[in-house]
């Protein structure tokens, strides 16, 4: 099986490059997966912001939601009960 080539710099565009750039400045080094993602940029942006749109502890799912959660997806799994 292939593996997706890390993009950087000039080849993986100007977006990419400023996102990588500002995770540089932020964390220190560039990560991985935004490097993965420079191919589809418009996913690697959406990505960013929903992390950020979640990362401000606003968005919490509360714990009787999380509990319906499983068992919607144990009963579409076929996980008797």
């Amino acid at each position: 099986m292939t593996r997706v080539r890390s993009l950087e710099g000039r080849e993986a565009g100007f977006v990419a490059g400023l996102v990588q750039t500002l995770f540089r400045f932020a964390i220190g080094k560039p990560l991985n997966p935004t490097k993965v993602q420079a191919h589809a940029t418009r996913g690697m942006l959406a990505s960013v912001f929903s992390n950020a749109l979640l990362q401000t502890g606003r968005w919490e799912v509360g714990k009787d939601l999380c509990e319906l959660m499983r068992i919607r997806v144990a009963a579409l799994n076929g996980c008797p009960f």
